[in-house]
């Protein structure tokens, strides 16, 4: 079942507008789908999966937004997510997620953006933030 996340944001919190198109590479490069404005939708209707793989593509979208959110100052006036799901996991058993792997393992999606929009947030920094959540618990 898709997970849907739409968010809205003051427009004057937001000093530098590269932050939002690092948000939008954050959500591209780990599967979501844009759906319009600042509304999300994953996995994308096209993907080859159709599970959800929360610990691995869910979680570290919306940590990236979270993050992006505290870090730059902004106004989140309003959010909303949606999600009727299930992801499971257990070792050999035939599975319906996938196991948490590492930032170097992560399966990352070609963002299809032109203009030098995905030069706001490469996948390797993309990589280190996810990498650095994990370490930061050290």
């Amino acid at each position: 079942m898709p997970i849907t996340f739409s968010f809205d944001v003051e427009t004057n919190s937001v000093k530098d507008p590269n932050d939002r198109t690092r948000v939008q590479m954050a959500f591209l490069r780990l599967g979501w789908e844009h759906v319009g404005g600042s509304s999300w939708r994953y996995p994308a209707i096209d993907a080859d999966h159709h599970s959800e793989d929360w610990f691995n593509h869910v979680v570290p979208a919306l940590m990236y937004f979270r993050s992006m959110a505290e870090h730059a100052g902004w106004v989140v006036t309003r959010y909303s997510l949606d999600a009727h799901s299930a992801a499971v996991f257990r070792g050999g058993a035939p599975a319906l997620g996938a196991p948490i792997k590492s930032s170097a393992a992560l399966e990352m999606y070609a963002p299809g953006q032109k203009d030098g929009q995905a030069d706001k947030l490469s996948e390797a920094r993309l990589r280190k933030f996810i990498e650095d959540s994990a370490t930061a618990l050290d």
